[in-house]
Formats: structure tokens, sequence, C-alpha cells
């Protein structure tokens, strides 16, 4: 192997990610991302890390179903159990970091075909191992705000 020509796998990672999270916002998902302007306002770099951000209306996200979001430069993804509750995943897939996607009341990564359950963020298939990264999501009157 030349090592000119390699890159280590950090960079690699990094670079996939980076590539990922611009795909992110114009993949064909089930839903469309819930940002707003008072979401993006809010998720600016003034935005200490703990606070919760809001990501999008309550009424966007259908019960049952999924969404994606953003928090102070993070893809996040959403799922909606009930009236009452959301849930929020780190979007980056605990393979190899590209960024999931919805898929109906669940979450895929297109670039290996792992996918997570919306209830809980577990492994539904692999290659990923581990689920998703939990992270504290509330409904705040008609917004869904999540913590990152």
């Amino acid at each position: 192997m030349n090592p000119e020509k390699s890159l280590p796998r950090r960079s690699l990672l990094l670079g996939a990610g980076a590539m990922g999270c611009g795909a992110l916002g114009l993949s064909a998902c089930s839903v469309a991302p819930i940002e707003s302007p008072a979401s993006t306002a809010a998720a600016g770099p003034s935005v200490p890390a703990g606070t919760a951000v809001r990501v999008g209306k309550l009424t966007d996200v259908k019960v049952g179903s999924t969404a994606t979001g953003t928090v102070n430069g993070k893809a996040v993804v959403i799922f909606r159990p009930d009236d009452k509750t959301v849930l929020a995943y780190d979007a980056a897939c605990t393979h190899a970091g590209c960024p999931v996607t919805p898929s109906g009341a669940d979450f895929t990564c297109p670039c290996h075909g792992s996918s997570f359950k919306g209830s809980d963020g577990s492994v539904l298939n692999g290659p990923a191992r581990t689920p998703l990264g939990r992270l504290t999501a509330a409904v705040d009157g008609e917004w869904i705000t999540v913590t990152a």
C-alpha cells in the first residue's frame, strides 16, 4: 500500500461525515426536515452546549413518524411515538458515521444499510452493532426541543 495515496481512517470518516451532513438536508426522506427560521436562529453559535434548541414544530411530525433537524450544527433525527412525546438521536450511524435518514417509523443508513428503531434507537439490521446515541428531547408548547 502506498502511504501517499491512502487516507488515515480518521480523515476518511471526518470527510465522509462532512459530505453526508450536506446531503442530509437534500435526501429524499419520508418526512421533510423540521427546521424553521426560528430554530435556525436559535441554533447559531451563541447557543451554549447543553441548551435546549427548537428543532421544529410538533405539528410537523405525525405520531409514529420520523424527521430530521439540526442542533448546534449537529444533525439529529426525531421520532414521535405519541401525542405528548418525542425522542431524539444523534444522526451519525454507529457503524461508520454516515448520517441516517428517516424511513417510516425507523431510520436507515444509506451508506451500508444499517437500520435503527425509531422507538429506542436500537439496531434492526447491521452492519452497525450499537444503537444510535440518545439525546434529550421534549415538547415545549408547540415546539420540539433537543439538547445536544
